[in-house]
């Protein structure tokens, strides 16, 4: 495969809350980075800088709205790289819920992963997308992952992460999230089965659609 002639390619992985989408997208990243030239892009880091903001009153807002997404953003910068230009890496801080900015760059490669609970939504996404994943997964699981992460990761209470996933996340994931699966080219049952058959069948996914006749098998 010639990397240098191949045009840029868009992975959308989705799913719902938890469900196991940046580990996923991580593996994909592992798998495919011996191979070929890969980014990786979480639309968490494109949620709107809301620092100016009274923290008091950010308890109640719908992180889990697509309106809480700086989408043309998003759209701005995937653009840019399939046009074989970089842009410059964001970073959303949930504590303080403002975007930082690392110092690196995104560059233009053979693979641009993308992720997040509302990959598999936007319909801009999707049409600039070469391969969908969407990850199932039962809710009181990912419920129990939500909370093991935001209390680890964010120093969230259980009373409010149990709060916010009653009136935001779970609603929002029935509304939004889940009848995304309609256009996933690929469905992983993250609920039933581990990360290394569910990374098994994305790469074997992924090599028959894109490496099938350059010889590369799945993982």
């Amino acid at each position: 495969m010639n990397n240098q002639q191949a045009a840029p390619k868009i992975i959308l992985v989705g799913g719902g809350s938890c469900s196991g989408k940046s580990t996923l997208a991580k593996n994909i990243f592992r798998e495919l980075s011996p191979r070929t030239y890969v980014e990786r892009i979480s639309i968490d880091d494109y949620y709107k800088d809301l620092s100016d903001r009274d923290p008091e009153l950010l308890k109640d807002y719908n992180f889990d709205s697509p309106e809480a997404v700086d989408a043309k953003l998003l759209f701005t910068h995937l653009k840019t790289l399939l046009a074989g230009k970089h842009v410059k890496r964001q970073h959303y801080d949930f504590k303080t819920h403002s975007i930082s900015y690392p110092g690196t760059e995104v560059n233009p490669a053979t693979f641009i992963i993308v992720e997040g609970i509302f990959a598999l939504y936007f319909k801009e996404l999707r049409q600039m997308a070469a391969a969908s994943i969407f990850l199932e997964s039962p809710a009181d699981i990912r419920l129990i992952k939500r909370i093991k992460r935001d209390r680890v990761e964010r120093g969230l209470d259980v009373d409010f992460i149990l709060r916010q996933y009653c009136e935001t996340v779970r609603p929002m994931h029935d509304l939004y999230v889940a009848s995304s699966v309609k256009y996933a080219d690929l469905i992983v049952d993250s609920g039933k089965f581990d990360e290394v058959t569910n990374l098994k069948k994305a790469m074997n996914f992924l090599s028959e659609r894109f490496f099938k006749h350059h010889g590369v098998s799945g993982a």
